[in-house]
């Protein structure tokens, strides 16, 4: 008995070894060591890859009044200049939103006057996650804490929280907890380091928020040690509390007097992974510039694109409504044909997606987003086998997009018009072309798939959602499919192709 426990104990410390020392997309049961090399033999995780699209939920006191914007409690003390995010004036003249908060709620009113209408009483975690899983996402990131410091969470570091005023919940626990009872991945954002020169003025929100007087009322002014301690204890205490599967860092950390913090953030929450037993994504923001090293993180684009396949996996927000008007507190809709054309077009460029929400401050979901979501969710499950797990091809596609940068300009809704937009993606050695207009008739012209050196050659295609046999017609130019009326869905048409001899796609 002694010596079949003394070899039961042999296997397992060898094992135990083997998982130590693997380097494969499986977890990685090491300790990443105290140095940027180790934190360079960091892989994305497979569920991360395979996932494509999640949701990013955008809400905390900001979204009480007419005009929801996280940047509300920094736009209305711009009473007679205005700073960019350097701390730069760029205008010499009130902004606009400074004018409309005068005008509605008068000269007295502050940013923490909306505290008390920030009462989340119709949020239902439970309903938002499913609906979250409905749309077809694969994770789900909710804002722990904003610009204007007030955290969606227990904090241990601030009464500035929804536990001690507004909801006076954990909201973002109760997120996490119904998420993960949909089987969807939980992810968190900070943005709490730009609340450094976020605020212009010495409110008493500011007071509430960090008990010290921490922050700055001088955009220029260099970000004080004191600050960033205190940053760093918030971020540890997200991270530690709630165990995300994904952290989610917005821009201002590339900051110089940051920059000392970012090494120990990756090591710190990648080694937090590990504890945990799962495979966990670090992102960062765009803005200015990635704040951490390539190949430490995943780069999130904000409200942008890129122009060709990306080597290194990498995510975008896609708004599901654009910031309300400064002046007259409207809010523009994006149109769910054009969520799924930049969706595809994400995808086929190694991208993944997150449906970028505003809910409302009573806890509601407004309706256009939802149904958004729900026609999102439909049109993804008739395509599912071109889109979880698939992987890029040689080539994206064809068709040029309406905008790379900037995706709350006047091309908000502007649609991939040209009949000949498309966009691949493969998966289990089928290659699959996205329609990227909502044609009724007419001829798809796929260059890419010429069979000059018959390598290219087709068996068969198939209308995804359809039994109906697609015409098509293959030469050494390109590959020619006949649209028909029929069709599975009112969004982009999916094509599925197979070739001859099961060749392996490249």
């Amino acid at each position: 008995m002694i010596k079949a426990l003394a070899v039961c104990l042999t296997f397992f410390a060898i094992y135990s070894f083997s998982m130590i020392t693997t380097h494969s997309e499986k977890p990685q049961y090491f300790a990443y060591d105290t140095n940027w090399e180790s934190v360079q033999s960091y892989k994305v995780p497979q569920w991360f890859k395979d996932a494509k699209l999640g949701i990013f939920v955008d809400w905390g006191i900001y979204n009480v009044p007419k005009i929801k914007t996280p940047y509300y409690a920094r736009l209305m003390d711009f009473d007679s200049v205005q700073y960019n995010a350097n701390g730069k004036v760029i205008n010499n003249a009130p902004h606009p939103l400074h004018n409309f908060h005068v005008q509605t709620y008068g000269p007295t009113a502050k940013y923490e006057d909306f505290i008390p209408l920030y009462t989340a009483q119709y949020f239902n975690a439970d309903d938002w996650a499913r609906a979250f899983k409905a749309s077809g996402a694969k994770y789900v990131i909710s804002v722990a804490e904003h610009h204007d410091g007030f955290a969606m969470y227990n904090s241990q570091h601030t009464d500035f929280n929804s536990l001690n005023m507004g909801p006076k919940r954990d909201l973002t626990q109760e997120l996490i907890q119904a998420t993960k009872k949909q089987n969807l991945k939980v992810g968190l954002s900070s943005h709490f380091a730009f609340n450094w020169n976020f605020h212009t003025s010495n409110s008493d929100q500011q007071k509430a928020n960090q008990k010290l007087d921490l922050a700055s009322q001088y955009p220029s002014q260099a970000v004080s040690q004191t600050f960033i301690d205190h940053w760093w204890g918030r971020t540890k205490d997200i991270i530690d509390q709630y165990e995300p599967d994904v952290m989610w860092f917005d821009f201002y950390m590339n900051k110089n007097e940051f920059k000392p913090y970012h090494e120990k953030l990756a090591l710190y929450y990648y080694n937090k992974g590990i504890d945990w037993n799962r495979e966990v994504v670090l992102q960062s923001q765009d803005k200015y510039s990635n704040a951490l090293p390539k190949g430490t993180n995943v780069m999130n684009f904000n409200y942008s694109k890129v122009k060709e396949i990306k080597e290194e996996k990498w995510q975008a927000n896609i708004p599901l409504v654009k910031y309300m008007d400064y002046e007259t507190g409207e809010g523009k809709h994006k149109k769910t044909r054009r969520v799924i054309e930049d969706f595809v077009d994400i995808i086929s460029k190694n991208g993944n997606a997150l449906l970028h929400i505003f809910p409302n401050a009573d806890g509601t979901i407004p309706d256009q987003q939802i149904q958004v979501l729900e026609e999102v969710g439909v049109w993804m499950n008739i395509n599912q086998k071109a889109i979880y797990g698939a992987t890029t091809w040689v080539t994206y596609g064809k068709g040029t997009m309406t905008t790379y940068k900037g995706a709350f300009s006047k091309q908000f809704n502007l649609n991939y018009s040209t009949q000949d937009s498309y966009r691949f993606t493969k998966n289990n050695n089928k290659l699959y072309v996205f329609l990227m207009n909502n044609s009724e008739d007419g001829v798809l012209e796929v260059t890419d798939l010429g069979n000059e050196d018959n390598e290219l050659n087709i068996r068969h295609i198939n209308l995804l959602g359809t039994e109906e046999e697609v015409e098509w017609k293959q030469t050494e130019k390109g590959l020619s499919i006949f649209i028909s009326k029929n069709r599975p869905s009112k969004y982009a048409r999916v094509y599925e192709i197979e070739f001859e001899n099961q060749i392996v796609l490249k």
